[in-house]
Protein backbone atom coordinates (compact mmCIF):
# COMPACT_ATOMS: atom_id res chain seq x y z
CA UNK A 1 0.00 0.00 0.00
CA UNK A 2 2.87 2.19 0.67
CA UNK A 3 4.33 1.80 -2.91
CA UNK A 4 1.04 2.51 -4.39
CA UNK A 5 0.68 5.41 -2.54
CA UNK A 6 4.44 6.94 -3.32
CA UNK A 7 3.99 5.28 -6.89
CA UNK A 8 0.92 7.56 -7.82
CA UNK A 9 2.64 10.65 -6.46
CA UNK A 10 6.04 9.98 -8.18
CA UNK A 11 4.72 9.30 -11.39
CA UNK A 12 2.31 11.92 -11.80
CA UNK A 13 5.37 13.97 -11.33
CA UNK A 14 7.07 12.96 -13.76
CA UNK A 15 3.81 13.07 -16.07
CA UNK A 16 3.30 16.98 -15.41
CA UNK A 17 5.00 18.30 -18.52
CA UNK A 18 3.19 15.94 -21.02
CA UNK A 19 -0.14 17.41 -19.90
CA UNK A 20 -1.35 20.41 -21.55
CA UNK A 21 -2.20 23.48 -19.47
CA UNK A 22 -5.87 23.34 -21.03
CA UNK A 23 -6.43 20.56 -18.94
CA UNK A 24 -6.94 22.78 -15.65
CA UNK A 25 -10.26 22.33 -14.38
CA UNK A 26 -10.28 25.67 -13.66
CA UNK A 27 -9.11 28.59 -15.39
CA UNK A 28 -8.10 30.61 -12.25
CA UNK A 29 -5.93 28.56 -10.29
CA UNK A 30 -5.50 30.66 -7.22
CA UNK A 31 -9.04 31.26 -6.53
CA UNK A 32 -9.51 30.28 -3.09
CA UNK A 33 -13.72 29.46 -4.22
CA UNK A 34 -11.90 26.42 -6.31
CA UNK A 35 -11.41 23.72 -3.57
CA UNK A 36 -15.04 24.72 -2.66
CA UNK A 37 -16.06 23.94 -5.75
CA UNK A 38 -14.40 20.75 -5.67
CA UNK A 39 -15.61 19.69 -2.28
CA UNK A 40 -19.21 20.48 -2.87
CA UNK A 41 -18.69 17.93 -6.10
CA UNK A 42 -17.13 15.32 -3.93
CA UNK A 43 -20.96 15.81 -1.25
CA UNK A 44 -23.17 15.45 -4.12
CA UNK A 45 -21.74 12.89 -5.46
CA UNK A 46 -21.42 11.11 -2.11
CA UNK A 47 -24.97 11.53 -1.82
CA UNK A 48 -25.94 10.22 -4.81
CA UNK A 49 -23.80 6.72 -4.45
CA UNK A 50 -25.31 6.42 -0.66
CA UNK A 51 -29.14 7.07 -2.13
CA UNK A 52 -28.37 4.22 -4.89
CA UNK A 53 -26.66 2.12 -1.98
CA UNK A 54 -29.19 2.55 0.10
CA UNK A 55 -32.61 1.76 -2.69
CA UNK A 56 -30.13 -0.80 -4.07
CA UNK A 57 -29.51 0.08 -7.28
CA UNK A 58 -26.13 -1.54 -7.26
CA UNK A 59 -25.85 -1.78 -11.05
CA UNK A 60 -26.86 1.47 -11.82
CA UNK A 61 -24.00 2.85 -9.52
CA UNK A 62 -21.73 0.49 -11.39
CA UNK A 63 -22.45 1.57 -14.30
CA UNK A 64 -22.25 5.31 -13.61
CA UNK A 65 -18.90 4.33 -12.05
CA UNK A 66 -17.48 2.43 -14.89
CA UNK A 67 -18.89 4.93 -17.58
CA UNK A 68 -16.67 7.83 -15.31
CA UNK A 69 -13.49 5.64 -15.19
CA UNK A 70 -13.55 4.47 -18.95
CA UNK A 71 -13.98 8.57 -20.15
CA UNK A 72 -11.25 9.54 -17.14
CA UNK A 73 -8.62 6.74 -18.35
CA UNK A 74 -8.95 7.87 -22.04
CA UNK A 75 -8.21 11.79 -21.37
CA UNK A 76 -5.63 10.75 -18.85
CA UNK A 77 -3.89 8.80 -21.44
CA UNK A 78 -4.43 11.43 -25.32
CA UNK A 79 -1.47 13.78 -23.59
CA UNK A 80 0.48 10.93 -22.78
CA UNK A 81 0.08 9.31 -26.55
CA UNK A 82 0.16 12.84 -28.03
CA UNK A 83 3.92 12.99 -26.29
CA UNK A 84 4.67 9.73 -28.79
CA UNK A 85 2.04 10.45 -31.98
CA UNK A 86 1.37 14.01 -32.56
CA UNK A 87 -1.40 13.23 -33.97
CA UNK A 88 -4.91 14.12 -32.13
CA UNK A 89 -6.81 11.68 -33.96
CA UNK A 90 -4.73 8.74 -33.47
CA UNK A 91 -4.20 9.48 -30.19
CA UNK A 92 -7.56 9.56 -29.34
CA UNK A 93 -8.31 6.60 -30.69
CA UNK A 94 -5.46 4.77 -28.99
CA UNK A 95 -6.40 6.09 -26.08
CA UNK A 96 -10.35 4.79 -26.10
CA UNK A 97 -8.67 1.81 -27.49
CA UNK A 98 -6.44 1.08 -24.06
CA UNK A 99 -9.35 2.49 -22.18
CA UNK A 100 -11.87 0.63 -23.43
CA UNK A 101 -9.33 -3.04 -22.93
CA UNK A 102 -8.72 -1.94 -19.56
CA UNK A 103 -12.55 -1.36 -18.74
CA UNK A 104 -12.91 -5.12 -20.63
CA UNK A 105 -10.74 -6.66 -18.14
CA UNK A 106 -12.17 -5.16 -15.01
CA UNK A 107 -15.42 -6.43 -16.30
CA UNK A 108 -14.52 -9.69 -17.15
CA UNK A 109 -12.35 -10.43 -14.58
CA UNK A 110 -13.00 -8.34 -11.34
CA UNK A 111 -10.01 -9.15 -9.72
CA UNK A 112 -7.96 -7.44 -7.34
CA UNK A 113 -5.01 -6.75 -9.67
CA UNK A 114 -7.21 -6.27 -12.81
CA UNK A 115 -8.94 -3.31 -10.06
CA UNK A 116 -5.96 -1.90 -8.41
CA UNK A 117 -4.54 -1.47 -12.17
CA UNK A 118 -7.24 1.21 -13.57
CA UNK A 119 -7.62 2.36 -10.00
CA UNK A 120 -3.43 2.84 -10.38
CA UNK A 121 -3.67 4.85 -13.71
CA UNK A 122 -6.85 6.73 -13.05
CA UNK A 123 -5.44 8.05 -10.04
CA UNK A 124 -2.32 9.48 -11.02
CA UNK A 125 -4.04 11.37 -14.13
CA UNK A 126 -6.18 13.00 -11.44
CA UNK A 127 -3.65 14.06 -9.26
CA UNK A 128 -1.53 15.96 -12.17
CA UNK A 129 -5.08 17.45 -13.22
CA UNK A 130 -5.89 18.65 -9.75
CA UNK A 131 -2.39 19.51 -8.83
CA UNK A 132 -2.29 21.44 -12.24
CA UNK A 133 -5.83 23.53 -11.37
CA UNK A 134 -4.93 24.25 -8.08
CA UNK A 135 -2.78 26.79 -7.07
CA UNK A 136 -0.64 26.66 -3.71
CA UNK A 137 -3.16 27.96 -1.60
CA UNK A 138 -6.31 26.66 -2.59
CA UNK A 139 -4.30 23.33 -2.58
CA UNK A 140 -3.53 23.63 1.05
CA UNK A 141 -7.36 24.87 1.79
CA UNK A 142 -8.45 21.66 0.18
CA UNK A 143 -6.61 19.70 2.20
CA UNK A 144 -7.05 20.94 4.94
CA UNK A 145 -11.30 20.98 4.27
CA UNK A 146 -11.34 17.25 3.32
CA UNK A 147 -9.04 16.08 6.34
CA UNK A 148 -11.70 17.70 8.47
CA UNK A 149 -14.47 16.10 6.01
CA UNK A 150 -12.94 12.61 6.31
CA UNK A 151 -12.98 12.51 9.82
CA UNK A 152 -16.14 13.45 10.38
CA UNK A 153 -17.61 10.84 7.54
CA UNK A 154 -15.79 8.14 9.16
CA UNK A 155 -15.78 9.00 13.00
CA UNK A 156 -18.87 10.71 13.48
CA UNK A 157 -21.18 10.26 10.78
CA UNK A 158 -19.78 6.82 9.57
CA UNK A 159 -21.45 7.55 5.83
CA UNK A 160 -17.89 7.10 4.56
CA UNK A 161 -17.57 3.45 6.17
CA UNK A 162 -20.92 2.86 4.60
CA UNK A 163 -20.14 3.65 1.32
CA UNK A 164 -16.28 1.95 1.31
CA UNK A 165 -18.87 -1.33 2.17
CA UNK A 166 -21.16 -0.73 -0.20
CA UNK A 167 -18.87 0.28 -3.35
CA UNK A 168 -16.27 -2.43 -2.64
CA UNK A 169 -18.30 -5.68 -3.34
CA UNK A 170 -18.80 -4.28 -6.95
CA UNK A 171 -15.37 -4.72 -7.86
CA UNK A 172 -15.47 -1.14 -8.90
CA UNK A 173 -11.77 0.91 -9.06
CA UNK A 174 -12.09 3.24 -6.75
CA UNK A 175 -10.54 1.51 -3.49
CA UNK A 176 -7.14 -0.41 -3.86
CA UNK A 177 -7.21 -4.15 -2.89
CA UNK A 178 -4.21 -5.57 -1.37
CA UNK A 179 -4.49 -8.85 -0.48
CA UNK A 180 -3.10 -10.81 2.64
CA UNK A 181 -2.74 -13.97 1.00
CA UNK A 182 -2.49 -15.52 -2.91
CA UNK A 183 -5.61 -16.93 -2.53
CA UNK A 184 -7.83 -14.39 -2.00
CA UNK A 185 -10.42 -13.24 -4.55
CA UNK A 186 -12.80 -10.90 -4.65
CA UNK A 187 -16.00 -12.59 -5.23
CA UNK A 188 -15.59 -13.62 -1.46
CA UNK A 189 -15.92 -10.30 -0.20
CA UNK A 190 -18.46 -9.06 1.18
CA UNK A 191 -19.41 -5.58 2.67
CA UNK A 192 -19.26 -6.34 6.17
CA UNK A 193 -15.45 -7.46 5.29
CA UNK A 194 -14.83 -3.55 5.00
CA UNK A 195 -15.75 -2.60 7.94
CA UNK A 196 -14.69 -5.55 9.97
CA UNK A 197 -12.05 -5.46 12.71
CA UNK A 198 -8.36 -5.46 9.98
CA UNK A 199 -7.10 -8.60 11.85
CA UNK A 200 -9.95 -10.04 9.79
CA UNK A 201 -9.68 -9.15 6.61
CA UNK A 202 -8.50 -10.91 4.03
CA UNK A 203 -7.21 -7.92 2.50
CA UNK A 204 -6.50 -4.13 3.07
CA UNK A 205 -8.28 -1.50 1.29
CA UNK A 206 -7.09 2.36 0.57
CA UNK A 207 -9.01 4.42 -0.96
CA UNK A 208 -7.96 6.24 -4.63
CA UNK A 209 -7.97 9.74 -2.77
CA UNK A 210 -6.14 9.22 -0.09
CA UNK A 211 -3.08 8.46 -2.68
CA UNK A 212 -4.45 11.68 -4.85
CA UNK A 213 -5.36 14.16 -2.38
CA UNK A 214 -1.80 14.48 -0.59
CA UNK A 215 -0.32 14.49 -4.20
CA UNK A 216 -2.21 17.63 -5.67
CA UNK A 217 -0.07 19.73 -2.83
CA UNK A 218 2.78 17.80 -4.32
CA UNK A 219 1.92 18.51 -7.69
CA UNK A 220 0.73 22.35 -7.15
CA UNK A 221 4.23 22.86 -5.47
CA UNK A 222 6.03 21.33 -8.52
CA UNK A 223 4.28 23.17 -10.71
CA UNK A 224 3.73 27.00 -9.37
CA UNK A 225 6.90 27.33 -7.31
CA UNK A 226 10.00 28.95 -8.84
CA UNK A 227 12.61 26.27 -9.82
CA UNK A 228 15.26 28.90 -8.54
CA UNK A 229 15.92 30.64 -5.32
CA UNK A 230 18.17 31.74 -3.00
CA UNK A 231 21.19 29.82 -5.57
CA UNK A 232 19.34 26.74 -4.91
CA UNK A 233 18.67 24.97 -8.34
CA UNK A 234 14.92 22.63 -8.26
CA UNK A 235 13.82 24.44 -5.21
CA UNK A 236 10.07 23.57 -6.66
CA UNK A 237 11.29 19.72 -6.92
CA UNK A 238 12.79 19.87 -3.15
CA UNK A 239 9.94 21.41 -1.54
CA UNK A 240 7.49 18.66 -3.89
CA UNK A 241 9.70 15.88 -2.39
CA UNK A 242 9.49 17.49 0.74
CA UNK A 243 5.27 17.38 0.71
CA UNK A 244 5.45 13.79 -0.46
CA UNK A 245 7.86 12.47 1.75
CA UNK A 246 5.81 14.22 4.59
CA UNK A 247 2.95 12.55 3.12
CA UNK A 248 4.60 9.26 3.81
CA UNK A 249 5.31 9.68 6.95
CA UNK A 250 1.74 10.29 7.75
CA UNK A 251 0.84 6.83 5.92
CA UNK A 252 3.18 5.02 8.14
CA UNK A 253 1.35 6.81 11.12
CA UNK A 254 -2.03 6.01 9.46
CA UNK A 255 -1.13 2.46 9.22
CA UNK A 256 -0.02 1.94 12.73
CA UNK A 257 -3.54 2.92 13.72
CA UNK A 258 -4.56 1.07 10.93
CA UNK A 259 -3.47 -2.50 12.46
CA UNK A 260 -5.62 -1.66 15.64
CA UNK A 261 -8.25 -2.85 13.90
CA UNK A 262 -11.09 -0.50 13.05
CA UNK A 263 -11.82 1.61 9.98
CA UNK A 264 -9.80 5.09 10.18
CA UNK A 265 -10.04 7.85 7.95
CA UNK A 266 -6.62 8.21 6.09
CA UNK A 267 -6.50 11.96 5.07
CA UNK A 268 -6.16 13.94 8.36
CA UNK A 269 -2.90 11.65 8.66
CA UNK A 270 -1.92 12.01 5.20
CA UNK A 271 -2.77 15.55 4.62
CA UNK A 272 -1.16 16.51 7.65
CA UNK A 273 2.02 14.87 6.85
CA UNK A 274 1.84 16.53 3.24
CA UNK A 275 1.06 19.88 5.03
CA UNK A 276 3.82 19.69 7.53
CA UNK A 277 6.27 18.40 4.78
CA UNK A 278 5.81 20.96 2.43
CA UNK A 279 6.08 23.77 5.29
CA UNK A 280 9.30 22.50 6.48
CA UNK A 281 11.12 21.50 3.32
CA UNK A 282 9.28 25.57 2.00
CA UNK A 283 11.24 26.99 5.09
CA UNK A 284 14.28 25.04 4.41
CA UNK A 285 14.88 25.99 0.83
CA UNK A 286 12.60 29.47 0.22
CA UNK A 287 13.62 30.68 3.57
CA UNK A 288 10.38 32.97 4.31
CA UNK A 289 6.98 32.77 5.33
CA UNK A 290 4.93 33.50 2.35
CA UNK A 291 4.70 29.38 1.41
CA UNK A 292 3.92 30.20 -2.10
CA UNK A 293 0.86 31.64 -1.77
CA UNK A 294 2.09 35.49 -2.21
Amino acid sequence: MLMIFLSVQLIALLLVPVFPSDYRAFEDVNNPINPVIYFLLIIAITIVVLVLIKFGRKSLLRGIFMGAMAITLVFVFLPIMYAVVQDVLIDFVISIAISALLMGAVLIRPEWYTIDLVAFLAAIGVTVVLGMSLGIFPAIVLLLILALYDAISVYWTKHMVTLAGGVAPLGLPVLFVVPKSRGFTMSSLKEKDITANSKEREAMFMGVGDAVIPGILVVSAFIFLPSTINGIDGANILVALGAMMGGVLGFIALMRYVITGRPQAGLPLLNGGALLGFGISYLLVFQNLNFGII
